[in-house]
């Protein structure tokens, strides 16, 4: 079993139309999927976790005609927005070669600003190198991490990617812990070569991860 983590980014229209309306909307922000579900009539729910207006967020779901149902409720900073959807050919094709190659996604699936996702999944090396192989070709496939799966494995570091691991090890060796803090995101991408954004992104992650293990249910 190997524990695989990849970006998956769509050309200029994104996965979905009203995905892609959250995405274009400068008032709107997605954060996470929190659950996905392919039901027996081919429609799909999705549990997203956005930032913005309560209203906006439901007047762009009113806006789509593919959006049979939906439900938007605030909690602090945060929406939570139940959606159940028609799928395009698009997201029809994602779900059936999931479906197909028997690949287990672990979420929350992470939102990106620039509208992809970060899966991460679980299945055998044969059968996820086969699955995204036929990932249609409007949709740009980054590999970030694959490693061996451990269930029994609950350390806090071992949790994470390797390139996690990495980009985690780094943030410390170069000071971006320390108080005062001795390091940005520019020197800590510039160690390995990626971009700020990039850092950002993995570091917010790790420690939502991190203490979302060491705080009280």
């Amino acid at each position: 079993m190997r524990y695989v983590e990849i970006v998956l980014r769509p050309d200029r229209e994104g996965f979905h139309p009203a995905e892609q309306a959250i995405v274009d909307d400068p008032e709107l922000d997605r954060v996470a999927i929190h659950h996905l579900n392919q039901l027996d009539d081919g429609t799909i729910v999705f549990l997203y976790e956005a930032r913005g207006p309560l209203d906006r967020a439901r007047d762009l779901m009113d806006g789509h005609e593919d959006v049979l149902e939906y439900s938007v409720s605030r909690e602090g900073s945060k929406l939570h927005a139940y959606i159940h959807f028609e799928p395009n050919d698009l997201v029809d094709a994602l779900f059936r070669a999931m479906q197909e190659y028997s690949i287990v996604v672990d979420t929350p699936v992470e939102c990106l600003s620039d509208g992809g996702i970060r899966i991460t999944g679980m299945g055998d090396q044969e059968t996820i190198t086969e699955a995204l192989a036929v990932v249609p070709d409007s949709v740009d496939v980054e590999l970030e991490a694959m490693r061996e799966y451990h269930p029994d494995d609950r350390q806090l570091f071992s949790m994470l990617t390797d390139r996690q691991q990495e980009i985690l090890l780094t943030a410390a060796e170069l000071g971006y812990y320390d108080v005062p803090r001795d390091a940005t995101y520019e020197d800590i991408a510039a160690e390995l070569d990626l971009a700020p954004v990039t850092v950002g992104e993995h570091l917010r992650k790790i420690e939502s991860r991190v203490l979302s293990e060491i705080l009280p249910g």
